[in-house]
């Protein structure tokens, strides 16, 4: 299987939902379920719960609109997320989650305009439209760009395709399969850490070392107790956010994060885990400062779990 795709990868006529089914396979032959996980989140899509990795996330695009005021009427108005009312642009998250199925945004990226509404601008236009006199009004708050985006797109994950199987065959002899940690290791370089592809199977390579709040064990440059004052600084960051459930979600989920990483020896499961929560309540509360932090965070209480840095 291996081979196959080493041969197909670079086909540009090979269709590549194909090639990520190929995935599927190689997964499952090589023990890994990152890779199977992340070809199967290419192939079905993203839900709800599930953390979009970067290449799927789309600065913000044109907002379009439709307005009424008096007897007057306008219709396909634009504008961009930043000339929102204040009010109105704090529950946006500061770009758009393309969660489909990659057939699916093939498809779009064969169209000439795509228009797509979102629960954020929902909200944000219900938020404006509570600020507006009775007289007037703003609807169809939708996000509209060109089916070109989606030909970028595509082509981000073709190429995470093509390096992930570069560096599975790199070294290693045709008639061979790379071990288990090798492939999780290329899918964390190549892909990142996407909702819980990594919670269920993490490989080390020296076993693990407990590591508590005074530990040196550094991640990504940062020490355990460095994440610990990140932590800190995301919760009085959550202080100031607007009050509401996404709100309290945020800062239950911080809490629960906080009390295991600050234990002696702290679990390895249950750090991704509550990692993982955390990165989903701060995306839904849609605050740019609190979801850059975390994101930081994250990735390094997650390399350091991944490297066998806790118990």
């Amino acid at each position: 299987m291996l081979q196959s795709l080493r041969e197909r990868v670079l086909d540009e006529t090979e269709p590549l939902a194909g090639l990520l089914r190929k995935c599927l396979i190689l997964g499952a032959d090589t023990g890994s379920d990152s890779l199977r996980n992340w070809a199967r989140l290419e192939l079905n899509g993203y839900g709800d719960d599930d953390d979009v990795p970067s290449y799927r996330r789309l600065p913000n695009p044109t907002i379009t609109y439709d307005s009424m005021s008096g007897n007057t009427w306008m219709t396909n108005g634009t504008m961009d997320a930043l000339q929102l009312p204040a009010e109105a642009r704090e529950h946006m998250p500061g770009y758009l989650a393309c969660k489909q199925p990659i057939e699916e945004l093939e498809e779009l990226a064969k169209t000439k305009a795509v228009s797509m509404r979102t629960g954020h601008l929902s909200f944000s236009e219900m938020v404006w439209n509570s600020k507006l006199s009775p007289f007037q009004q703003v609807m169809n708050l939708r996000y509209s760009m060109t089916g070109s985006v989606f030909t970028g797109l595509v082509g981000q994950v073709r190429t995470k395709l093509v390096d992930i199987v570069a560096d599975l065959t790199a070294g290693v002899p045709l008639t061979e399969l790379p071990p288990t940690a090798r492939v999780d290791e290329v899918m964390r370089e190549r892909v990142g850490h996407v909702g819980d592809i990594y919670n269920t199977n993490v490989n080390y390579p020296t076993g693990p070392t407990a590591v508590g709040q005074e530990a040196i064990a550094k991640s990504e440059g940062m020490t355990v107790a460095e994440v610990i004052a990140l932590l800190a600084e995301i919760q009085r960051t959550l202080a100031s956010a607007p009050a509401g459930t996404a709100r309290d979600e945020a800062g239950s989920a911080l809490v629960e994060l906080r009390e295991v990483v600050e234990q002696d020896k702290p679990d390895r499961g249950e750090v991704v885990r509550r990692t993982g929560r955390l990165r989903a309540a701060i995306g839904r509360l849609g605050n740019a400062g609190a979801t850059a932090a975390t994101s930081r965070a994250a990735e390094a209480l997650t390399d350091m779990a991944m490297n066998g840095q806790f118990s």
